[in-house]
């Protein structure tokens, strides 16, 4: 596997276009296309949360069909907009699909921004011409910053791989930088490979390396209604089936995932580290996971990270309110490779080389419970200044 330079217009067989539409603010690219010269599979995964935006409805509608192309606005969510803000993706795609020849139901659509106000539906519709005629492969680099919204940076990968068939291409570019957190993390991302998969092993795979990067990822503990995550793939009557083929694309997709993931967490709002809660020896996966996630996300913690203040204990009482089984006589705690509490007892420690190590922009903590052989690992942030202020000002 290579890394290559670059990102979505690396990969054959696609399309892209971004204009500025005026969605919400002038001037800025916020409205963009991304096109397959054929039907793929496809394969998403979508927010957890209860009041879902109305493009996550459309798209688990149709995700299971052949898919020719993804709509895409920033600045507007579409969400808590009711039956007129679904008839509005309906309409727009519908739009999109007979320009481009295709069904209606081949056409995908995903919005982020704020919630509660309709799409300017007309403005929308009457920028399809342009962003139909302006389809082309290399404007895919313009579809990272053209999906923006409080991200103060555009997030791309790509990587090659090798397998029985021949080199393939995927590449992928997200969005996010606040209401971050797992089931699934606050994002849109979008995949795209030249490499063909049959759809059932493409969702499995994608949904299994979703898990340990997308959604084992927090900021600040907010999960939104617009969660997207899709991945695209050239439907083929001689997809990868081989073992070692499928392998090598597994293998790409987890890097594009994962350095996708830690994209989003350095460009978090207001955030200035980048930390790995690490959780082993628990005495089952879920307390594993319920561990580490009670940690990731308390306000204490995260506002000690930013401050390099060295109160571990506010690991401790995380870990112990976290609900999973926890014994405080079994409970170690370090920060890299200092040891800061082992089975239960404090151990003496350099307040001021901890310090050091939580002044580094990334560091890890890891925590053993002492009470099993089951772990998992999130990635985290802090908590800063900066965070309150974009959020306290988002609507105006």
């Amino acid at each position: 596997m290579k890394i290559m330079e670059g990102g979505l217009e690396n990969i054959k067989g696609f399309a892209f276009s971004a204009l500025e539409c005026g969605i919400r603010y002038p001037g800025r690219l916020d409205y963009c296309l991304m096109a397959a010269d054929h039907p793929c599979s496809a394969a998403g995964v979508f927010t957890t949360n209860q009041v879902s935006a109305a493009p996550v409805k459309l798209c688990r509608e149709r995700i299971a069909n052949p898919v020719r192309a993804i709509l895409i606005n920033a600045t507007n969510a579409n969400a808590c907009t009711g039956i007129q803000g679904y008839h509005a993706a309906e309409e727009l795609t519908g739009d999109i699909a007979a320009r481009l020849g295709a069904p209606a139901a081949s056409v995908l659509m995903a919005s982020t921004g704020i919630i509660g106000r309709q799409l300017p539906f007309t403005t929308m519709m009457d920028a399809h011409q342009k962003l139909v005629e302006s389809l082309s492969r290399d404007n895919g680099r313009l579809i990272p910053k053209a999906i923006m919204t409080t991200d103060t940076v555009p997030k791309q990968v790509c990587v090659s791989f090798n397998t029985s068939a021949g080199t393939f291409s995927m590449a992928g570019t997200a969005k996010g930088a606040g209401m971050i957190a797992p089931d699934m993390a606050t994002l849109l991302c979008f995949i795209i490979s030249d490499a063909p998969v049959e759809r059932r092993t493409l969702a499995a795979l994608f949904r299994k390396n979703i898990g340990a990067t997308l959604n084992a990822i927090t900021i600040d503990g907010d999960m939104s209604t617009n969660d997207t995550a899709i991945i695209l793939s050239p439907r083929s009557d001689a997809p990868l089936t081989a073992d070692g083929d499928l392998n090598a694309f597994e293998e790409a997709l987890h890097t594009v995932l994962a350095r996708l993931s830690e994209m989003l967490i350095d460009d978090g709002e207001g955030t200035t580290k980048r930390v790995r809660i690490t959780v082993k020896n628990a005495k089952s996966d879920a307390d594993a996971t319920r561990i580490a996630r009670a940690i990731a996300e308390s306000l204490l913690v995260k506002t000690a990270f930013f401050g390099n203040d060295p109160n571990w204990g506010r690991i401790a009482a995380a870990a112990g309110r976290s609900g999973a089984a926890v014994d405080e006589q079994a409970l170690s705690i370090s920060f890299d490779d200092m040891s800061l509490l082992a089975r239960g007892t404090p151990v003496e420690f350099d307040p001021d080389g901890l310090v050091k190590i939580m002044a580094k922009k990334t560091f890890e903590v890891t925590v053993d419970i002492g009470l099993g052989e089951s772990g998992w690992s999130i990635l985290t942030t802090d908590i800063s200044l900066d965070y309150v202020r974009i959020n306290a000002e988002y609507s105006t």
